[in-house]
């Protein structure tokens, strides 16, 4: 039962932390301000809620993926001078598919870990 508490609340303290890290403490760099600008809370109602409700392989998943992202976003965005000046770094759309890509690694995970606790045991076979 503590678990079932506890985790929640370490998860929503770490995010609301990297919120402000991100939004006010990094704002020379583009895609982790970007990102809390603009999908943040989307991402931590996506990372928080599963774990209210138990989903703690998802959670953590998730949440692995979303600093991987913005500094994936922000090493690898970079600026190109040939393009329009709209679309100049492309940190927002790496760091979104780096996201979505914990997101599926956690429900795969999270499914995963369904299936063994509730695999039937050797003796229900006969």
């Amino acid at each position: 039962m503590k678990k079932r508490i506890l985790f929640p609340l370490i998860l929503a303290a770490t995010l609301l932390g990297l919120f402000f890290l991100t939004r006010y403490g990094l704002p020379e760099f583009y895609t982790p301000e970007w990102a809390a600008r603009h999908v943040f809370w989307a991402c931590a109602l996506i990372i928080f809620l599963p774990s209210v409700f138990g989903k703690y392989r998802f959670s953590a998943a998730a949440f692995a993926g979303y600093p991987i992202g913005l500094a994936a976003g922000e090493l690898f965005g970079g600026f190109q001078a040939d393009v329009p000046p709209q679309y100049l770094h492309y940190g927002w759309l790496i760091f979104l598919c780096v996201f979505a890509a914990a997101c599926l690694l956690g429900a795969i995970l999270q499914h995963r870990a369904c299936l063994l606790y509730t695999s039937p045991s050797p003796r229900d076979k006969r």
